[in-house]
């Protein structure tokens, strides 16, 4: 496993990164004296409480194959639990493959942790693999500071985080929950949904965002947009919906937000709003074709 900042004293040891610095001598000496012990693999399950809840079945597959070829080379961390069952703590996704490769024995490091070692692992080790989608990310945190007691200063260090971090992922829980779907079936991005939090309409316009494969940045020019309009006057509420069509239209093809005011059936104004140099200079770069 790649060595990553933050992952608190001894939590490293319990995941086999011996380098640490932080750790003591003794805890060096566990893990050189650590060997893994090949048990049956229908005595392994699976954490209740794993932060992953989606196994990318392509990923699997190809892992499995590997598997099948040269074996399981990374032992899987495990807590006893009795004399025939022991609970998965770290290689879920390698105990899943090896059973798809239909390996019998399956090589584990036996370790005895409470439950909050346990989640802390689990969510160190899917973190740094990139195997948590960002709703799982945000549930795995938000379980460790209510049932634990973290603060977000506690997690950004533990975790290897910024604070603002760790504040943005729990935020994307205010979500609907159908919005939270759509980021971890990968239709949005964690940036689109960062985007979306707090929105009134953000079911709707999610979808809109996915059928228009609008990215992150016309995603939140786009809800500037709706928020303007609703922030019109009375008397522009009245606008004829064509040009309100019109405006939507132009958003977004220019990545900016627009006003058109009609007069008669001739004369009119256009108006293009930027919000820095570098949105103008787009526009004009656009404008040039």
């Amino acid at each position: 496993m790649t060595k990553k900042k933050g992952l608190g004293k001894g939590l490293a040891a319990l995941i086999g990164e011996a380098e640490d610095p932080n750790l003591s001598k003794s805890e060096i000496k566990e893990i050189n004296e650590s060997k893994s012990n090949e048990i049956p693999i229908e005595f392994l399950f699976p954490n209740k409480n794993q932060p992953r809840k989606i196994f990318d079945q392509e990923k699997l597959n190809e892992l499995s194959q590997s598997i099948k070829q040269k074996g399981l080379i990374l032992p899987i961390l495990v807590k006893k639990i009795d004399e025939k069952n022991y609970q998965i703590i770290a290689g879920e996704r390698r105990w899943r493959a090896s059973q798809k490769a239909g390996l019998h024995n399956i090589p584990v490091i036996i370790k005895n942790l409470d439950d909050k070692e346990i989640l802390e692992i689990a969510l160190i080790e899917n973190m740094q693999r990139e195997d948590l989608n960002p709703i799982e990310e945000a549930e795995g945190i938000t379980r460790l500071q209510e049932e634990y007691q973290y603060t977000q200063e506690e997690l950004a260090k533990i975790l290897g985080k910024s604070r603002p971090q760790i504040s943005n992922t729990i935020r994307l829980l205010k979500l609907p929950h159908k919005v939270q779907e759509f980021v971890q079936n990968k239709s949005l991005s964690a940036g689109h949904a960062r985007a979306l939090v707090g929105i009134e309409q953000a079911y709707s316009i999610a979808q809109i965002a996915i059928k228009k494969d609008m990215n992150v940045r016309q995603l939140e020019t786009y809800i500037a947009y709706i928020k303007n309009k609703k922030n019109k006057k009375r008397g522009n509420k009245l606008k004829d919906p064509n040009i309100l069509s019109l405006e939507n239209e132009i958003t977004q093809m220019l990545g900016l937000s627009i006003n058109i005011e009609q007069k008669g059936n001739e004369k009119g104004k256009l108006e293009i709003f930027y919000n820095n140099l570098e949105q103008f200079n787009d526009l004009i770069k656009k404008l040039r074709g």
